[in-house]
């Protein structure tokens, strides 16, 4: 892939941000950067770029629904994510969603650069720091693909503050990050995914980030069940 090969950076944190542009440029050439989830898409549409350096944990729209929107388009940029979560069921809704490769922040230059030439050169690059079991045969499972009316139902049971935590959850927050946004105590979000996986009959991790990104999809499609958050 050529040296000019173009990116958009997208982070919430412009120190994040500008440290990622520094370890990338050059090879590379940063085209702009975006720190609101909302600003992604009408950029990629002007600039086209190669690949996108995207956070998970956006204002706006979350970084897995731009994933989502984004490789649903015949001429998407590659998607490499970039992200403090290093949990394995996470990482696979992640790719599930559609990245083609998932990095940590804590990643050094010579790690970021090396993914971005192998997902450029059209290869999935997820980092050594983590480790994802083998994907078990697909069961029949209560854990849906899309939100059912059973599980819409479901959601309509859900407080304003779950709910919030739900879309958190499927934003890519972590309980610490979930709480200082919501200004909790990271105990008491912690205890509101209890009761969420509870309520919805979830019995596993996997399950929660599977409904909890879908859920947020549902949002971002103007078509989410239950309370909006408030």
């Amino acid at each position: 892939m050529s040296a000019q090969a173009t990116l958009l950076i997208v982070d919430d944190h412009p120190s994040v941000a500008s440290g990622l542009r520094t370890m990338v440029e050059p090879p590379y050439q940063v085209l702009e950067v975006a720190h609101h989830g909302d600003d992604v898409l009408p950029l990629v549409d002007r600039l086209r770029p190669a690949l996108v350096l995207m956070d998970l944990s956006l204002p706006g729209k979350s970084g897995v629904v731009l994933t989502r929107e984004l490789k649903a388009r015949p001429d998407c940029p590659r998607i490499l994510a970039v992200t403090m979560h290093a949990e394995p069921t996470f990482v696979r809704e992640v790719l599930r969603a559609g990245a083609d490769g998932y990095l940590l922040k804590t990643a050094r230059a010579a790690e970021i650069r090396h993914a971005i030439a192998e997902v450029l050169a059209g290869h999935r690059y997820v980092t050594p720091e983590v480790i994802l079991p083998p994907e078990e045969p697909r069961r029949p499972t209560p854990v849906p693909d899309t939100l059912s009316a059973e599980m819409r139902a479901l959601l309509a049971q859900l407080s304003d503050k779950q709910l919030a935590v739900l879309q958190m959850i499927g934003e890519g927050c972590s309980s610490e990050q979930a709480a200082e946004r919501m200004e909790l105590s990271e105990r008491t979000v912690e205890y509101h995914r209890g009761r969420i996986r509870e309520i919805l009959g979830l019995t596993t991790q996997a399950g929660l980030f599977r409904v909890a990104t879908l859920y947020v999809a549902a949002q971002a499609a103007g078509e989410a069940p239950g309370d909006a958050p408030g």
